[in-house]
């Protein structure tokens, strides 16, 4: 990750080598010792406030771009930068990676962009360690009141949306209903619109990557949609929800996203009292816990979604394969699957992914 320190000394050396200047000089310049300057450039020590305007005029520059100073972050810095915060989390622990990232917002406090990244993360900080919910919860809810404030047309609407569900899940139903009336009742999308202007404009590349970008949006909404379909309190009927399984597993195939209906799957056959069956989603389920991460499929999705792989990362992260393992262990309805060997087999795949990982951990 990018260091957080003032590394003006480097700076301050190669603009005063390309001017052609020795220290001793640009020390007489600004009516400074040359040691002054020599401690400016190794770091030991930082120019005077009141030497910053003097000094940017002797090296032919300007105070912003003698601080190197950025208003903001790009688009790719903030991915780049949330990136690796995120891996902190998922190497190391949510501590490290929340001081990193706070760091950041406070170096870039005026940045939607990464305003909203950051309270994107703090849902995996949520998912790897539940323990602080409650503190990481009002630190997002906090983020996406931000977004909401600096009326960003790229991420107000999301923004809302998302603490509409925040308000909506902790029982306000009265904020949340309120937050939702505020949204277009028919927002369009100007997706295809905007391929076409690419086209037109002479760059397919451009339009290749709008569009593949909204394919895998819309992908992912369409998983969305199938696992709230699937919310018991919908109460579907046992071959509705198997037909909805079997649609979210062709989706996931077929994009190249998280195959997850395993688990809504062994439910089902649950419910039907087909044991065996239920056992084998079980089995199917914990292979994809413990396997890789699950990326886009490059020849649907790039380069519009360029992925930074990591293939040492399992797909679900230590705590949900905990979680897991504890539910299946303790809860009466799975109990009829210990007698099935494919259930057995894969609980102690389950379980050796854990302890495998511990050790992992004491090792480093």
């Amino acid at each position: 990750m990018e260091s957080q320190s003032l590394n003006i000394g480097v700076h301050i050396a190669a603009l005063r080598k390309a001017k052609g200047l020795t220290q001793e000089q640009l020390a007489a310049r600004i009516g400074v010792s040359a040691p002054a300057v020599s401690k400016w450039e190794t770091g030991n020590s930082y120019p005077d406030i009141t030497l910053l305007c003097p000094l940017a005029r002797a090296l032919g520059t300007h105070v912003d771009t003698l601080l190197q100073f950025e208003e903001t972050l790009s688009d790719q810095q903030v991915n780049e930068q949330i990136n690796a915060i995120l891996q902190t989390a998922m190497r190391q622990n949510c501590a490290a990676a929340e001081a990193q990232l706070e760091t950041l917002l406070h170096r870039y406090p005026n940045c939607t962009t990464l305003q909203f990244n950051a309270a994107v993360a703090y849902d995996t900080f949520l998912m790897l360690n539940p323990a602080g919910q409650d503190q990481w919860r009002s630190r997002k809810q906090t983020l996406l009141e931000e977004v909401r404030a600096s009326g960003s047309g790229a991420y107000w609407q999301i923004a809302t949306i998302q603490l509409a569900t925040m308000a909506i899940a902790e029982g306000d139903l009265e904020q949340g209903g309120a937050l939702l009336r505020e949204l277009p009742e028919r927002p369009g999308d100007p997706s295809a619109i905007w391929a076409l202007y690419y086209l037109k404009k002479g760059q397919p590349e451009e339009a290749l990557k709008l569009t593949q970008k909204q394919l895998y949006k819309l992908a992912n909404q369409m998983v969305s949609c199938l696992t709230t379909l699937m919310n018991p309190e919908l109460s579907p009927q046992p071959r509705q929800l198997l037909k909805l399984c079997q649609a979210y597993q062709t989706l996931a195939q077929t994009f190249g996203l998280p195959d997850m209906s395993s688990a809504p799957m062994m439910e089902y056959y649950i419910r039907m009292g087909e044991t065996e069956q239920a056992a084998a989603c079980f089995a199917r389920y914990v292979d994809v816990a413990t396997g890789p991460v699950v990326y886009p499929d490059e020849e649907l999705f790039s380069p519009g979604l360029p992925a930074q792989k990591h293939s040492d990362l399992q797909a679900t992260p230590q705590p949900l394969r905990q979680m897991l393992l504890q539910t299946v262990t303790s809860e009466k309805q799975y109990r009829p699957l210990f007698a099935c060997s494919d259930f057995t087999a894969a609980l102690e795949k389950l379980k050796a992914s854990l302890s495998s990982e511990t050790t992992s951990a004491s090792n480093t």
